[in-house]
Protein backbone atom coordinates (compact mmCIF):
# COMPACT_ATOMS: atom_id res chain seq x y z
CA UNK A 1 0.00 0.00 0.00
CA UNK A 2 0.98 3.24 -0.75
CA UNK A 3 2.39 5.98 1.66
CA UNK A 4 -0.22 8.49 1.01
CA UNK A 5 -2.97 6.10 1.26
CA UNK A 6 -1.68 4.65 4.36
CA UNK A 7 -1.47 8.23 5.82
CA UNK A 8 -5.20 8.53 4.55
CA UNK A 9 -6.61 5.82 6.46
CA UNK A 10 -5.09 6.35 9.57
CA UNK A 11 -6.13 9.67 9.55
CA UNK A 12 -9.77 8.48 8.52
CA UNK A 13 -9.54 5.73 11.66
CA UNK A 14 -8.22 8.94 13.98
CA UNK A 15 -11.85 10.84 12.85
CA UNK A 16 -14.15 8.05 13.17
CA UNK A 17 -12.76 6.47 16.50
CA UNK A 18 -10.17 8.45 18.27
CA UNK A 19 -12.60 11.86 18.71
CA UNK A 20 -15.59 10.60 19.41
CA UNK A 21 -13.88 8.61 22.06
CA UNK A 22 -12.14 11.69 23.65
CA UNK A 23 -15.64 12.92 23.77
CA UNK A 24 -17.03 10.05 25.53
CA UNK A 25 -14.14 10.07 27.81
CA UNK A 26 -14.53 14.60 28.50
CA UNK A 27 -18.10 13.85 28.82
CA UNK A 28 -18.62 10.82 30.88
CA UNK A 29 -16.01 11.21 33.20
CA UNK A 30 -15.81 13.66 35.49
CA UNK A 31 -16.85 13.49 39.21
CA UNK A 32 -17.51 15.82 41.92
CA UNK A 33 -14.00 16.13 42.67
CA UNK A 34 -13.63 17.51 39.17
CA UNK A 35 -15.35 20.60 39.63
CA UNK A 36 -12.81 22.70 39.30
CA UNK A 37 -11.99 21.74 35.45
CA UNK A 38 -13.79 24.34 32.99
CA UNK A 39 -15.38 22.51 29.56
CA UNK A 40 -15.72 24.78 26.68
CA UNK A 41 -18.49 27.10 26.37
CA UNK A 42 -20.24 25.01 23.92
CA UNK A 43 -20.22 22.29 26.25
CA UNK A 44 -20.25 23.62 29.45
CA UNK A 45 -23.49 25.99 30.42
CA UNK A 46 -24.42 27.40 34.02
CA UNK A 47 -27.51 26.96 35.54
CA UNK A 48 -30.48 30.09 34.45
CA UNK A 49 -30.42 32.48 37.25
CA UNK A 50 -33.26 34.66 37.72
CA UNK A 51 -33.16 38.53 36.53
CA UNK A 52 -33.40 41.62 38.01
CA UNK A 53 -36.30 44.24 36.43
CA UNK A 54 -36.68 47.38 37.17
CA UNK A 55 -40.24 47.67 37.07
CA UNK A 56 -42.17 51.51 37.83
CA UNK A 57 -43.48 50.63 41.29
CA UNK A 58 -40.11 50.40 42.97
CA UNK A 59 -38.32 53.35 43.26
CA UNK A 60 -34.69 53.05 44.44
CA UNK A 61 -33.04 56.84 45.71
CA UNK A 62 -29.66 55.96 46.23
CA UNK A 63 -28.67 59.77 47.60
CA UNK A 64 -31.19 59.66 50.18
CA UNK A 65 -30.92 55.46 50.58
CA UNK A 66 -34.45 54.81 50.43
CA UNK A 67 -37.13 52.70 48.35
CA UNK A 68 -40.38 53.14 47.99
CA UNK A 69 -42.70 50.45 46.90
CA UNK A 70 -46.06 51.07 45.31
CA UNK A 71 -47.74 47.37 46.53
CA UNK A 72 -51.13 46.26 45.41
CA UNK A 73 -53.32 43.59 46.56
CA UNK A 74 -55.26 41.96 44.45
CA UNK A 75 -54.13 44.01 40.99
CA UNK A 76 -55.15 40.93 38.65
CA UNK A 77 -57.30 38.28 38.74
CA UNK A 78 -54.26 35.99 39.71
CA UNK A 79 -54.44 33.43 42.64
CA UNK A 80 -58.12 34.43 42.94
CA UNK A 81 -57.13 38.18 43.67
CA UNK A 82 -54.60 36.60 46.52
CA UNK A 83 -51.86 38.20 44.87
CA UNK A 84 -49.32 41.26 44.71
CA UNK A 85 -48.88 43.61 41.76
CA UNK A 86 -50.27 40.68 39.88
CA UNK A 87 -47.54 38.03 41.57
CA UNK A 88 -48.71 34.95 43.49
CA UNK A 89 -46.85 31.91 45.40
CA UNK A 90 -43.17 33.39 45.45
CA UNK A 91 -43.14 33.95 41.70
CA UNK A 92 -41.30 37.47 41.95
CA UNK A 93 -38.57 38.72 44.65
CA UNK A 94 -38.82 42.84 45.39
CA UNK A 95 -34.62 42.98 45.82
CA UNK A 96 -33.48 46.33 48.05
CA UNK A 97 -30.21 47.31 49.21
CA UNK A 98 -28.90 46.55 52.72
CA UNK A 99 -29.28 49.81 55.45
CA UNK A 100 -32.09 51.63 52.82
CA UNK A 101 -35.11 53.26 54.65
CA UNK A 102 -37.73 51.54 52.78
CA UNK A 103 -41.73 52.35 52.21
CA UNK A 104 -44.02 50.42 51.20
CA UNK A 105 -47.27 52.09 49.81
CA UNK A 106 -50.16 49.26 50.24
CA UNK A 107 -53.50 49.74 48.38
CA UNK A 108 -56.11 46.66 48.54
CA UNK A 109 -57.64 46.76 45.22
CA UNK A 110 -59.30 43.63 45.95
CA UNK A 111 -63.41 44.21 46.02
CA UNK A 112 -64.15 42.12 48.63
CA UNK A 113 -61.54 40.33 50.63
CA UNK A 114 -59.49 42.68 53.76
CA UNK A 115 -55.52 41.92 52.62
CA UNK A 116 -52.57 42.71 54.83
CA UNK A 117 -48.80 43.04 54.20
CA UNK A 118 -45.78 41.82 56.12
CA UNK A 119 -42.17 41.60 55.78
CA UNK A 120 -41.17 38.46 57.66
CA UNK A 121 -38.61 35.64 57.87
CA UNK A 122 -38.34 33.25 55.08
CA UNK A 123 -40.03 29.42 54.91
CA UNK A 124 -40.38 27.03 53.41
CA UNK A 125 -43.84 26.67 54.78
CA UNK A 126 -47.36 29.01 55.68
CA UNK A 127 -48.80 28.32 59.01
CA UNK A 128 -52.97 28.95 57.62
CA UNK A 129 -53.54 31.29 60.91
CA UNK A 130 -50.88 33.59 62.32
CA UNK A 131 -50.79 34.51 65.64
CA UNK A 132 -51.08 38.04 66.59
CA UNK A 133 -47.70 38.63 68.20
CA UNK A 134 -45.54 37.12 65.33
CA UNK A 135 -42.97 39.81 64.66
CA UNK A 136 -42.11 41.08 61.58
CA UNK A 137 -38.41 40.88 60.18
CA UNK A 138 -37.47 44.56 60.02
CA UNK A 139 -38.81 47.23 63.22
CA UNK A 140 -42.47 48.47 61.21
CA UNK A 141 -42.16 46.14 58.45
CA UNK A 142 -45.95 45.39 58.99
CA UNK A 143 -48.86 46.95 57.99
CA UNK A 144 -51.76 46.95 61.26
CA UNK A 145 -53.93 43.99 62.32
CA UNK A 146 -51.97 42.13 60.04
CA UNK A 147 -53.75 38.84 61.28
CA UNK A 148 -57.70 40.03 61.41
CA UNK A 149 -59.44 38.59 58.61
CA UNK A 150 -61.87 41.83 59.27
CA UNK A 151 -59.85 44.59 60.66
CA UNK A 152 -56.84 44.40 57.91
CA UNK A 153 -56.37 46.63 55.11
CA UNK A 154 -60.37 46.87 53.82
CA UNK A 155 -61.31 46.01 50.71
CA UNK A 156 -62.02 48.33 47.62
CA UNK A 157 -59.65 50.91 47.70
CA UNK A 158 -58.25 50.81 50.96
CA UNK A 159 -55.00 51.88 51.99
CA UNK A 160 -51.87 52.22 54.82
CA UNK A 161 -48.35 52.83 54.22
CA UNK A 162 -45.06 51.43 56.46
CA UNK A 163 -41.97 52.21 57.02
CA UNK A 164 -38.66 50.40 58.18
CA UNK A 165 -34.89 49.83 57.77
CA UNK A 166 -33.66 46.70 55.66
CA UNK A 167 -31.01 46.63 57.89
CA UNK A 168 -30.25 43.00 57.64
CA UNK A 169 -28.83 41.45 54.18
CA UNK A 170 -30.66 38.38 53.10
CA UNK A 171 -34.06 36.67 52.11
CA UNK A 172 -37.54 37.27 53.25
CA UNK A 173 -41.10 36.88 52.74
CA UNK A 174 -43.61 39.62 51.65
CA UNK A 175 -46.49 38.14 53.04
CA UNK A 176 -50.74 38.36 53.61
CA UNK A 177 -50.92 37.69 57.31
CA UNK A 178 -54.57 36.86 57.45
CA UNK A 179 -55.70 33.87 57.99
CA UNK A 180 -55.23 31.13 55.14
CA UNK A 181 -54.02 33.50 52.58
CA UNK A 182 -50.13 33.21 52.63
CA UNK A 183 -50.99 29.21 52.92
CA UNK A 184 -52.78 29.92 49.12
CA UNK A 185 -49.98 31.52 47.79
CA UNK A 186 -50.26 35.57 48.95
CA UNK A 187 -47.05 35.80 49.25
CA UNK A 188 -43.65 37.03 47.02
CA UNK A 189 -39.92 37.17 47.83
CA UNK A 190 -38.40 39.88 49.70
CA UNK A 191 -34.44 40.28 49.58
CA UNK A 192 -32.19 42.73 51.34
CA UNK A 193 -29.15 42.90 48.61
CA UNK A 194 -25.87 43.94 50.53
CA UNK A 195 -24.34 44.12 46.54
CA UNK A 196 -26.56 47.49 46.61
CA UNK A 197 -28.94 45.73 43.55
CA UNK A 198 -32.21 46.66 43.92
CA UNK A 199 -35.26 45.57 41.23
CA UNK A 200 -38.35 43.11 40.89
CA UNK A 201 -36.25 39.03 40.58
CA UNK A 202 -38.19 37.10 38.74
Amino acid sequence: MERGALMKRLEFMRATFVLPLMVLVIGCGRSETDSDISLPDQVHSAAPTASLTVVDWITVDEVARTVTIGLVAGQTDVNNRWNYNGFAGGEATIVVPVGFAVTIHFDNTDPVTFHSAGVLDATDRFPAIYSESTAAAFNGAMTSNATSLTEATAPGGGTESITFTAETSGEYALVCMSPAHAITGMWIGFEVSDSGESGLKM
